[in-house]
């Protein structure tokens, strides 16, 4: 499918082994949706015109394929001028079809990334005398023949437990599991397809802290502006650092628990919401079950940080003009809203919208307060 000048969509689908779309596929494609977030699983939805021949009894072409079927793998690319973007690489989760009238009945497929493939099968389980990481890697190993390929970065402070005294238990799917492990040190969990066609990163860790900022978004500059529409959003109270106690495992000795004044993520704002006396919360540390003082510690620092990011900006921008696709976890510079709002930011979650013809990406950036950082932002 050719979405503008020099941008192409590639399309793999089926069940088991995905093949490349036949024709009459594409050319019945009417839209593509594909939803990536830094923290969240990612979804797609793909809409099809599914129209009947009024000279042939049965069902629509598109309705009756063998590849467009719940369970079906989907990966899709695009190629902007001769650089390949692997979008998504999931699962057919459902499908929905509305007959319509006259012919313009629509066949619409939804799904999610290969956390799909993850979150099938409850288990109930221990993991005795593995750490969070370990933990993580064991599961991730056991996806290898989708192409996912384990990136584990271990959390400070987690601590290997001693199986006589306690083991790790999991109740539920390797998914919720590896998302909920992951909430209690502030990483994170996500599946990034790509670099090449039926592979993907599974990403268990901390943030990226830092990285060369994408090309600039760009705002009421003439000729330069690349974004139509964009919002700031300042919940400048939600910031809040976290104090309390913990009974010392291996010491029995109630230890207080406070987290550091300042956010251990790469800092993007002059002025951290944090920093203001008037809005700054203190909330209690939540103890999930005994640690030790060294991992409460790494957890109320975790708790306090997940709550700094309050600056949220939310925009649309045309992939044809921007010229690049923005990704999650990746720093973009934004400029022309002013010193209070430009600077660099976090890209949260970014929404691919395709058509024929057209290539619209909406996202969220966000960032732990105002004023930039930096004099100037990469162009």
């Amino acid at each position: 499918m050719t979405l503008a000048a020099g941008i192409r969509l590639t399309l793999l689908i089926g069940p088991g082994l995905p093949v490349p779309a036949p024709a009459s596929v594409l050319t019945a494609m009417k839209s593509v949706e594909i939803a990536v977030s830094d923290s969240e699983r990612s979804g797609f939805e793909l809409v099809f015109q599914a129209g009947r021949d009024p000279y042939i009894a049965g069902d629509s072409p598109i309705v009756a394929s063998p590849q467009l079927v719940a369970g079906a793998r989907v990966v899709i690319s695009a190629t902007l001028g001769v650089q390949p973007v692997m979008l998504m690489d999931g699962i057919v989760q459902e499908t929905q079809y509305d007959p319509g009238t006259e012919g313009g009945g629509t066949y619409t497929l939804r799904g999610f990334d290969l956390t799909a493939a993850m979150d099938q099968e409850e288990r109930s389980t221990t993991h005795p005398a593995q750490g969070p990481g370990d933990i993580a890697r064991v599961i991730l190993l056991r996806y290898a023949t989708y192409g996912i390929i384990p990136d584990v970065v271990d959390p400070l402070g987690a601590e290997r437990p001693n199986p006589v005294e306690w083991s790790p238990i999991q109740n539920g799917s390797d998914y919720s599991f590896l998302k909920n492990l992951a909430e209690q040190f502030d990483h994170i969990f996500t599946i990034e397809p790509g670099p090449l066609p039926m592979t993907s990163r599974a990403y268990w860790g901390p943030p990226p802290a830092a990285g060369i900022p994408r090309r600039a978004l760009t705002v009421d500059m003439g000729p330069a502006t690349n974004v139509s529409s964009l919002n700031f959003e300042n919940a400048e109270s939600q910031a809040a650092s976290v104090q309390g106690e913990v009974q010392d495992r291996s010491t029995n000795v109630a230890i207080p628990v406070v987290s550091m004044p300042v956010s251990a993520r790469l800092p993007l704002a002059a002025r951290p919401a944090r920093a203001n006396p008037l809005t700054a919360r203190t909330q209690r540390y939540q103890v999930p079950s005994a640690r030790s003082a060294g991992q409460a510690f790494s957890e109320a620092q975790a708790q306090s940080d997940a709550a700094s990011e309050t600056v949220k900006a939310t925009g649309d921008l045309d992939t044809a003009r921007y010229g690049s696709v923005l990704a999650p976890r990746n720093i973009v510079g934004l400029r022309g809203a002013g010193l209070t709002h430009d600077g660099n930011y976090r890209v949260r979650d970014v929404v691919h919208k395709i058509k024929p013809g057209q290539w619209l990406q909406s996202f969220t950036l966000s960032r732990e307060g105002q004023v930039t950082t930096v004099p100037v932002v990469v162009t």
